[in-house]
């Protein structure tokens, strides 16, 4: 729900775990008040006509959504687990989306110190998402020592109060366009609700006992009550399409959405409705990520890479070490017997 004072609004932090009347370990960061039982993310505000009331509530939910998607995590420790090498710990995730409010705020001379120098240099930057990018083991070494969760919320509280005294207390002038300082924000905004999404993905692949659904947590309908029918393919056809976001449209944009661009677009088919988990469900058991066939030549690449036989959050029957409770120091996805290398090789990963 939107916060309704332009003061901040916040959760009560307690990243302490407390055992239940049952003797059961709380989330490491569950023991939190939320507005009305749950948050709902709101609309990106009109940058033309944005008042510091809707930046607050919009900064109050994106801060507010992302520590909630945390609490699915069952135990601290499993913050310092990778569930993708080729991602960092969980721990990382909590705290980088902080530290680009600072970093950015200070480029734009909204602020004039940092926070925690340490920290804002720490979980400035991620990693690629190349295979040769493991950063984890080559970076930084196995043996690195992350922060500590109660260092990281303290951390996430004090920027959490930084950028309200910004948003009250900057002088604010309308539009909010790109050589505004004002951008800083809104890009520190959307980049954290980017992280929502990435950061989801990578708890959702972790193995199924490391996670619990989150307080007040809204499931997608797992049932219909009819068919959805048959999806057929429906014949789009072809023209020329002028690409590209205007320099002066009213929300925050990425640096690759801006431009122009006509193109001619050749006719094509594309499904009626979006793929449904069923059709998927069929893909996987008629062997569709054992046939090259049905992928690009990159996707089939990554089939080979990463050994996929279902997407990496399924949990499998059959011995697939895809999230399924395997233990995250080995780089093994899958036991079964790798696809049919493309080229002759299997980029040296075992299967």
């Amino acid at each position: 729900m939107p916060v309704t004072t332009e003061v901040c609004i916040h959760p009560a932090q307690s990243p302490v775990r407390q055992p239940d009347k049952h003797g059961q370990q709380h989330s490491p960061l569950a023991e939190q008040v939320w507005p009305d039982g749950g948050e709902l993310s709101l609309r990106p505000p009109n940058l033309a006509t944005v008042t510091r009331k809707q930046v607050q509530e919009y900064f109050e939910n994106t801060y507010n959504l992302d520590e909630l998607l945390f609490t699915a995590i069952t135990d601290e420790k499993y913050l310092y687990k990778c569930p993708d090498r080729l991602r960092l710990p969980l721990i990382f995730y909590l705290a980088h989306p902080a530290t680009l409010y600072v970093n950015k705020l200070l480029l734009a001379s909204l602020i004039s110190e940092r926070v925690n120098p340490t920290f804002e240099a720490l979980f400035e930057t991620g990693v690629d998402e190349m295979s040769w990018d493991d950063t984890e083991n080559y970076r930084m070494g196995g043996a690195f020592q992350w922060p500590g969760l109660k260092e990281v919320m303290e951390y996430r509280e004090t920027v959490r109060e930084l950028v309200c005294d910004v948003i009250s207390s900057s002088p604010l002038s309308l539009p909010v366009s790109m050589d505004n300082p004002w951008w800083s924000v809104f890009m520190s905004l959307e980049h954290e609700r980017i992280h929502l999404e990435t950061s989801s993905v990578l708890i959702r692949q972790l193995p199924v006992d490391h996670v619990k659904k989150p307080a007040n947590w809204k499931y997608a309908p797992l049932s219909m009550d009819s068919s959805a029918g048959e999806n057929v393919l429906v014949k789009v056809p072809g023209g020329r399409v002028t690409v590209g976001k205007p320099r002066d449209f009213p929300s925050y944009g990425w640096d690759n959405e801006y431009g122009q661009m006509e193109i001619d677009v050749p006719e094509f088919e594309a499904s009626q409705y979006l793929v449904t988990n069923g059709e998927f469900l069929e893909f996987v058991e008629s062997g569709g990520y054992q046939n090259k066939d049905l992928w690009t030549l990159e996707g089939w690449k990554w089939v080979e890479f990463r050994c996929a036989r279902h997407p990496t959050f399924w949990v499998c029957s059959e011995g697939c070490k895809s999230g399924c409770g395997a233990d995250l120091s080995t780089y093994s996805h899958c036991n079964l017997q790798p696809p049919p290398p493309l080229n002759g090789t299997t980029h040296g990963n075992t299967c």
